[in-house]
């Protein structure tokens, strides 16, 4: 399993709980105390609390010297850890409505209503809109704003994973997966992978490409020369690769085994480094790799009001952040920096002329 992000652990530990012998590779390092990581500002000095560890501290990935979290090799915004995006985000979770699933979504007839796997998500992986052990939200008065505003619109309060279908017209506190006062979310799955003997991980390592044999795969290129003399980790006759790096990370991995458009195989066959290690061009496999990928536009407001505490943008956090919240935090993880920024979610559905419901969610912090 190649990428140890969401989805990549998930798998591997649905794979190893069924028994299949695990070898997961991910390019990045640990992130949280638990998974070995370190990185603390001064004030969690002494304690086994990390930067990633600490939901507060998530407008600070923004400002580092040193953001050795990000993916280098994309120019957008990718966690290259354990983890991956979910070891460096906002942590907003939201459970997903059945329209997600639908048959005009590509999901198989059946599908449509997947209460049944999200129960077991939610059993996995709890959902809170206090994220304070202590039952109280701070730092509140951006949701007593915004709603008045939604209000005066016709929106609706609600709670947003108890409503999990209710994507029009509707308000709520976020929704978040920390547990305790610190980030939880995929690393869970980390955790049970590692109590089994048939799961091996491996950090710090890249993977260039897939060796194959026309169209079965017969082993894993690394940057990791120490294994076997050439990087290569070698499949069994029955062994399978789950690429599971991102929709760029994946992609690029495929492109570099000569998988996918032919003009993408070309740039990677004229690179000096990556060029030879693709195969004759009779042996590539012409697959729509990289089509359809989409993003969603994301447009960013600020504004002023006197009763809105802005809490200094988030700018002291790391090392100057004031005393009292730091001392909260630091003895009961509970307080301002149990929770991330955001303080309100709201979403609104919109038809278009070609028929289709487009939705836009909105999300507002001090």
């Amino acid at each position: 399993v190649v990428g140890a992000g969401p989805a990549g652990l998930v798998v591997a530990d649905r794979l190893s709980e069924a028994g299949k012998k695990v070898l997961l590779i991910e390019k990045g390092g640990p992130s949280t105390w638990e998974t070995g990581g370190r990185d603390q500002p001064p004030w969690l000095a002494g304690t086994q609390l990390t930067r990633f560890d600490t939901p507060g501290l998530f407008e600070a990935m923004f400002s580092s010297s040193n953001p050795y979290w990000w993916c280098k090799d994309i120019q957008v915004f990718a966690g290259c850890l354990l983890g991956g995006g979910a070891s460096i985000n906002g942590m907003l979770y939201f459970y997903p409505p059945d329209s997600e699933f639908g048959i005009d979504q590509g999901w198989p007839a059946g599908w449509q209503t997947p209460t049944t796997a999200i129960n077991k998500l939610e059993t996995k992986l709890p959902s809170t809109d206090t994220p304070s052990p202590d039952g109280i939200r701070y730092l509140d008065q951006v949701y007593d704003v915004v709603k008045t505003l939604l209000n005066s619109k016709g929106y609706s309060p609600a709670t947003i994973n108890s409503n999990r279908n209710w994507k029009d017209s509707v308000y709520g506190h976020p929704a978040y997966n920390f547990v305790g006062g610190k980030r939880s979310g995929p690393l869970t799955y980390l955790r049970s992978s590692k109590t089994r003997s048939n799961f091996k991980l491996m950090t710090y390592t890249n993977v260039i490409g897939l060796v194959r044999n026309g169209a079965t795969i017969t082993g894993v290129r690394t940057n990791d020369t120490s294994y076997g003399g050439n990087g290569i980790v070698p499949l069994t006759a029955n062994g399978r690769v789950i690429l599971s790096a991102g929709a760029f990370g994946s992609s690029r991995i495929l492109f570099q085994s000569g998988i996918g458009p032919s003009d993408m195989i070309n740039l990677v066959k004229n690179d000096a480094t990556y060029g030879p290690n693709v195969p004759p061009q009779a042996n590539w496999i012409n697959l729509p790799v990289g089509y359809n990928v989409a993003d969603n536009p994301s447009v960013n407001l600020v504004f002023t009001h006197p009763s809105v505490d802005s809490y200094d943008n988030w700018q002291p956090i790391w090392n100057d952040p004031r005393p009292a919240d730091a001392a909260q935090y630091r003895n009961s993880q509970t307080g301002v920096f149990a929770g991330s920024s955001p303080r309100i979610n709201f979403w609104k559905a919109y038809s278009g002329p070609d028929n289709k419901t487009r939705y836009m969610q909105g999300t507002a912090r001090p």
